[in-house]
């Protein structure tokens, strides 16, 4: 519990930052899916990645209910370890090191008094530069806000972390944000203006009770055979719409909503093992195509899964591909209709390569969790301007579906950022 709070502390205290030798755009591989790509299935994919050989047995099922005969193998394996001349890694020691190395040193007086108190620290970590010497020691620095509290000294060494002038907002350096004016140009009455409109729209054309002619155009129809590339049309969305309560309904029933997660699971660490994965990091896929990724799951699961969802969306002529794509294309283009400035102004600065510097002043422990991350929000609002203007036709109806779903389609997330 101890050395989950001092975890908890550094995370707490500061945004983490992480080196990386690569760019953002060194993943955009990863995201392109081959829907016709053989897939083994889940009980494969189970037999491998679960094995229950693999997990040690205990001998007993419950804490009150240890047999009286002690393990004799995990006696043996106890004794040869406490002949080692080499120490036992920390479990957590390499990820605290790269914490460590990645914060401000100022902030070591309030983490390194709690680290001397937390039994099992190696004593690599307690014998850093900065943190051995805060040993027993208490804060020089102390918040405005507490500095006033008697017996302050008396503080346990896990909350000294609130003692820190930069922990408390009010204390950080405020940010000037410029005013803006709003300004509306000056409308002018112009006569000749008019005239010509009145010439090119008759007075009659506004008389009450003349129907307004419909012209058909390309958003009437369906997309014959939709591909990853293919342009939406409003009639391709209104399809798609139809198909959500269904699809719920599906997502609902059987056990549907577990064993497409867990098929997920196995999914993420079978692309990792071959090479077209991206390591710690693989389940953001589903964030940038959730459609494409569940029919892979539901494909993973057997044909009797395939046939069940096939039934759902055959209904409005899809297939299990058509209808992934029409999705996903789907969903895309609706983040990119309910975008806002600040969303619009993250996305330039990531493709930009703004962050670039901030990333690579310290150093590395999981870069490429970082990069993907960027790169797989930049992927999430890749959308044509074509494909937002259909959607847009649409959005009260898909509005009020992914609300009702909760914005999950089964297993995977419908993530929109407002």
């Amino acid at each position: 519990m101890k050395k989950s709070l001092i975890t908890i502390s550094l995370c707490g205290l500061l945004l983490w930052k992480q080196a990386a030798a690569l760019t953002p755009q060194d993943y955009a591989k990863y995201f392109k899916i081959d829907m016709d790509a053989p897939l083994p299935s889940f009980e494969e994919l189970a037999q491998k990645y679960a094995d229950p050989k693999d997990l040690y047995d205990k001998k007993y099922d419950y804490g009150w209910n240890i047999s009286e005969i002690f393990d004799e193998i995990f006696r043996v394996r106890i004794a040869a370890n406490g002949k080692r001349e080499n120490r036992i890694p920390f479990k957590s020691e390499e990820m605290l090191l790269n914490m460590l190395q990645s914060v401000p040193k100022e902030i070591y007086p309030y983490i390194g008094p709690y680290m001397h108190t937390v039994p099992g620290i190696p004593e690599k970590i307690l014998n850093l530069p900065g943190i051995k010497e805060t040993k027993n020691k208490f804060p020089e620095r102390i918040a405005p806000q507490l500095a006033d509290i008697p017996d302050l000294e008396f503080l346990s060494p896990s909350l000294y972390f609130i003692l820190m002038p930069e922990a408390w907002p009010q204390n950080l350096p405020k940010q000037e944000q410029p005013y803006i004016r709003s300004s509306y140009p000056k409308v002018v009455y112009d006569a000749e203006f008019y005239k010509k409109i009145k010439k090119l729209v008759p007075a009659e054309r506004f008389f009450q009770g003349n129907e307004k002619t419909k012209k058909v155009t390309r958003s009437d129809f369906r997309t014959l055979e939709p591909t990853q590339t293919s342009l939406l049309t409003a009639a391709d969305v209104k399809a798609f719409s139809e198909t959500l309560d269904e699809v719920k309904e599906f997502g609902e029933r059987d056990g549907n909503y577990i064993n497409t997660y867990n098929a997920g699971i196995f999914l993420d660490m079978y692309e990792i093992e071959n090479g077209i994965g991206i390591k710690d990091n693989n389940q953001i896929k589903d964030q940038v195509n959730p459609c494409q990724r569940l029919i892979q799951k539901i494909k993973i699961l057997g044909k009797n899964k395939e046939n069940e969802f096939l039934t759902i969306v055959g209904k409005k002529g899809f297939t299990l591909n058509t209808w992934a794509y029409t999705c996903d294309k789907t969903i895309k283009a609706y983040r990119v209709s309910k975008v806002n400035r600040a969303t619009i102004k993250e996305l330039k600065a990531y493709s930009k390569g703004l962050y670039q510097p901030e990333i690579t002043a310290y150093s590395p422990r999981k870069p490429s969790f970082q990069m993907s991350t960027i790169q797989g929000i930049l992927e999430m609002y890749k959308a044509p301007m074509s494909d937002v203007i259909e959607v847009r036709k649409n959005r009260r109806i898909l509005d009020e579906k992914f609300k009702k779903m909760k914005y999950m389609l089964v297993s995977s997330p419908i993530a929109v950022h407002y």
